[in-house]
């Protein structure tokens, strides 16, 4: 998929290059003295980033960390350690809510 990807846009690249070049020299009645040297920077520059993008490696996703309160034994499958507020006591307390 990255060759598909990076050949479609060497040809899109090379086809846009290729556009000015071509007809402006044809006609002797027009001069053009001035310098192409540095046309190719920006398409260089966007090039590069594209390819840069379609080429980077994916991060893998984050470990999954699973907290248990000191003095509890792990949690079964599915579920996990909370600490909330109890409204009766004013206080906070562990619970096990379902869902990771």
């Amino acid at each position: 998929m990255k060759r598909l990807i990076f050949t479609v846009l060497m040809c899109v690249s090379a086809s846009s290059w290729a556009q000015h070049g071509w007809h402006r020299y044809n006609h002797y009645h027009h001069h053009h003295y001035h310098s192409r040297s540095a046309e190719w920077i920006v398409p260089a520059i966007i090039g590069g980033a594209v390819v840069y993008a379609a080429t980077r490696p994916v991060a893998p996703p984050a470990p999954t960390v699973i907290y248990v309160p000191h003095g509890y034994p792990l949690p079964p499958v599915g579920f996990r350690y909370e600490q909330i507020l109890d409204a009766g006591c004013n206080c906070h307390r562990w619970v096990l809510v379902q869902g990771q």
